[in-house]
């Protein structure tokens, strides 16, 4: 049987937060089996107590059908407790660690696949900062200690596991927003692909992506999922991922909310080739 999972990112609970597109969501994993649901990042607006325990709720929820990773998001740390590190780290995680996820950086193992939790959302420290005032708090960071770390985790699985690398802010250059999500630019690239994942999952630029990459004899296929709110970049309707994956190929895709139908519908798939053989790709 392939192994199938479910992403999600950008909820955002709080004013911009669609309803029903969460509540689509909840009815996929009560009517579909996954072998893990990943969530990646950005479950409140504003680090609010309600948020949080709304996002609680969906975290919940989706345990009681299937494993569950999530990750922390820029809009879930307080990033004004410790600007430039002036103040207390700990603290800019508190509510998400209370009410969401103790661990930052969590490790997931199933059958069939690890996945590997990093934390993006560093707030306003020195490595984060841009040449543009509009990045700050925005634009996230792994550092090598991290990209290290998962590639610990990957050399210790079995050989045969799916290997899903997950933090929050985009690994590629958004499509509208031209913007890259980490500070360190496209050598995330090669950083993510150095870890030895084959699937890296991401969120924060609010639009729908999912790309095959060959990075230094490495394949790697990367999605970013949307947001369920308002705020969809180019405007639209939000949309979520899908993946079955066998030993072979990697087989992803793109489902939108259609508000006829009250449903998500795929809108886009493709199936990649594992490891370094030649993909094939349909949409």
């Amino acid at each position: 049987m392939p192994f199938r999972l479910l992403h999600v990112s950008d909820l955002h609970f709080g004013r911009s937060s669609v309803a029903a597109q969460v509540e689509g969501v909840e009815r996929i994993w009560e009517s579909e089996k996954f072998g893990a649901v990943v969530v990646s990042g950005d479950l409140s607006q504003r680090t609010r107590t309600k948020e949080f325990e709304r996002a609680r709720q969906f975290v919940e929820d989706a345990r009681r059908f299937a494993p569950v990773l999530v990750v922390p998001g820029n809009h879930d740390t307080a990033w004004w407790m410790a600007p430039l590190g002036m103040g207390s780290i700990p603290a800019m995680y508190e509510r998400y660690r209370k009410y969401v996820c103790e661990e930052l950086e969590p490790v997931l193992r199933v059958p069939g696949a690890t996945i590997v939790g990093l934390n993006s959302a560093r707030g306003i420290q020195s490595f984060t900062l841009t040449t543009r005032p509009r990045d700050l708090s925005v634009v996230g960071a792994l550092r090598e200690a991290q990209w290290a770390k998962a590639k610990r985790e990957f050399d210790a699985a079995p050989t045969a596991d799916l290997k899903v690398l997950v933090f929050h802010h985009n690994l590629l250059r958004g499509e509208l927003s031209n913007r890259w999500g980490l500070s360190n630019r496209a050598r995330g690239i090669a950083s993510a692909a150095a870890t030895g994942a084959d699937l890296v999952l991401c969120g924060h630029d609010h639009q729908a992506g999912l790309e095959c990459l060959d990075v230094d004899g490495r394949r790697i296929v990367v999605a970013c999922a949307s947001t369920l709110t308002t705020r969809v970049r180019g405007g639209g309707p939000g949309s979520i991922n899908t993946f079955e994956v066998d030993e072979k190929t990697i087989r992803g895709g793109i489902l939108q909310w259609n508000d006829e139908s009250k449903s998500f519908a795929q809108v886009m798939w493709a199936r990649y080739t594992r490891s370094s053989a030649p993909s094939t790709a349909s949409g």
